[in-house]
């Protein structure tokens, strides 16, 4: 009685965890401020998550032999996760997507063919024999998504360190767009792809709960949805946010800083790279940028990017960055909050400025939100503003 309703429940959530997650993928493609370059595969993203949830409805429905079509769905998640995050930060073309979808075609034919023999040896069992499960195809099989899956988790945090890289060449501000809540989506994958390896040995011990251990696996996804559609509802893109820049801009850019970044690495350069600056020429760029930093003090403009900032110094943005990254060894966004911080060192320790609030300094600096100057300020100081300020207090007390 107990595992009939511990079925039920399992069965209902997952049950409106794949109507919710339907609802929301259309949501998400549909919504008037969406931007589809993006959102489309987010929305596809948690649409296949909702298809392999209903493997449990579907298998139940028409029996495990009739269901190879079904196992190569557990595939499609990590690959639209993956083009998601690259999104951000390129276009993504049909030329680009099919390659990825070779494996699910190859998968479909692989568990037709397992599943077919299996039933051949077994035509009367109701349920998978534990013996079909255990056989070198099938382990191979699970094997091979298992690898396919891990490959996506890691390809999906390297693009997103990747973007998180490239806009700290870009932008001086980077809160609203560093998708550092993305670590929580391709954590979340992971961990649902996980839960499978623990729940797989279980269904090889109990084969008759295959069901409601493949139900449990998928209830887990059920809040996971909820999260990364209201995520993605929320985030906006580079493009969205900078007045007078497109999708097609923000991708020559970062394939500029990307590859400037590279030949560093690598310490040379490649035919599709820019020309390496001269010593004397990148002298030149650090000594007209430190003359308009402080003279002019563009750091206070919150949102300045780096070709703005090009555009002031009258230097191409690529030669601008490569002086900031070898001559300065820093990249944009560590210099000009750099100055920001110095700024509100300086404001904060004026006796003028005392009755001022840290707030109220952050916004002087440069800085454009509260959390920001906070976690800035202790990046570069190791004290929040308030405990610098106190510290500083506390330390001109005389003896």
């Amino acid at each position: 009685m107990l595992l009939t309703i511990t079925e039920n429940i399992l069965y209902f959530i997952s049950g409106f965890g794949i109507l919710q997650g339907i609802l929301l993928a259309a949501l998400l493609y549909f919504h008037p401020k969406s931007d589809r370059s993006v959102n489309t595969f987010l929305a596809l993203y948690i649409l296949s998550i909702s298809a392999v949830m209903t493997m449990p409805f579907t298998i139940d429905l028409i029996g495990w032999k009739n269901s190879f079509f079904l196992m190569p769905l557990p595939l499609i998640p990590g690959i639209f996760l993956y083009l998601y995050i690259l999104s951000f930060k390129e276009t993504i073309t049909w030329r680009k997507t099919w390659p990825h979808f070779i494996i699910v075609f190859i998968f479909l034919f692989a568990t037709y063919f397992n599943l077919s023999t299996i039933s051949s040896l077994y035509p009367e069992a109701k349920h998978i024999p534990v013996e079909g499960l255990k056989r070198p195809t099938t382990l191979a099989i699970l094997l091979v998504r298992t690898i396919q899956n891990f490959t996506y988790y890691f390809l999906s945090r390297k693009a997103l360190g990747s973007y998180q890289q490239s806009i700290q060449q870009l932008f001086s501000e980077t809160s609203r767009i560093d998708l550092h809540w993305a670590r929580f989506l391709v954590n979340g994958y992971i961990i649902i792809v996980s839960t499978f390896l623990v729940v797989f040995p279980l269904v090889l011990r109990f084969p008759e709960y295959f069901n409601t251990l493949l139900l449990l696996n998928m209830a887990v996804a059920t809040p996971y949805i909820y999260m990364a559609a209201y995520k993605g509802f929320i985030q906006p893109t580079i493009w969205q946010i900078q007045p007078g820049i497109n999708k097609e801009t923000v991708e020559q850019e970062m394939n500029a800083v990307e590859q400037l970044k590279n030949d560093a690495a690598n310490d040379q350069g490649s035919k599709a790279s820019k020309p390496k600056l001269a010593e004397n020429k990148i002298d030149e760029i650090i000594k007209k940028l430190t003359a308009v930093m402080d003279q002019e003090k563009l750091y206070q403009e919150p949102e300045l990017t780096l070709q703005q900032l090009a555009a002031k110094l009258e230097c191409p943005y690529y030669q601008v960055s490569q002086a900031i990254n070898d001559g300065m060894k820093k990249n944009f966004y560590d210099l000009v909050n750099n100055y920001r911080i110095e700024e509100a060192k300086r404001l904060l320790l004026d006796p003028k400025n005392m009755n001022y609030t840290v707030l109220s300094v952050g916004f002087e600096a440069g800085f454009n939100s509260k959390t920001t100057f906070n976690t800035v300020f202790k990046k570069f100081t190791g004290l929040t503003p308030t405990e610098f300020r106190d510290t500083q207090k506390i330390s001109s007390v005389p003896a």
